[in-house]
């Protein structure tokens, strides 16, 4: 997943405030998750802190809510602005991230409020297991919105 952020970093970094906020966010959000993972993963078999999952998870809801109230938004309404209309990509992509919000606000749900206990820290390994694909999908679909931001660029700029 970090390999693809920075692909997605050299194609589009700087060319909206929007997307370069979406890009920091994504990275950090990525960061705190390896962090998590690699702690499940690592030989000693040690438990994450129930403050290292809730960070995530607080890092996980921003990261969600900045996409749906902030940088989709700013997308959807420069696409629309560029085109005069809602492109069918949005609107077949839009759902899809949808999708995805909820699996997100699910773990949050169950990691994110107050001190978990050894059995929930047990499952968050396979609950991680779900949210890694999850969230390579939507980053995918996020990315697929920004390259038609990036086209719409190009064609207004012609």
């Amino acid at each position: 997943m970090l390999t693809r952020l920075d692909k997605t970093r050299q194609m589009f970094a700087g060319k909206h405030e929007s997307i370069d906020a979406l890009l920091n966010a994504r990275h950090a959000l990525l960061v705190q998750f390896v962090g998590l993972v690699d702690a499940k993963g690592s030989r000693k078999k040690c438990l994450p802190s129930s403050h290292a999952v809730q960070d995530f998870c607080n890092q996980l809801v921003d990261y969600i809510s900045a996409g749906h109230f902030e940088i989709y938004h700013t997308v959807v309404s420069a696409i629309e602005k560029a085109s005069g209309r809602r492109l069918s990509i949005v609107n077949r992509i839009l759902p899809r991230i949808e999708a995805t919000t909820e699996v997100a606000l699910h773990f949050n749900d169950l990691y994110g409020q107050g001190e978990l206990d050894d059995d929930m820290l047990m499952r968050l390994d396979e609950d991680l297991n779900r949210l890694g694909p999850m969230l390579e999908e939507r980053f995918r679909l996020e990315d697929r919105l920004v390259a038609a931001l990036h086209i719409i660029d190009d064609i207004v700029a012609a």
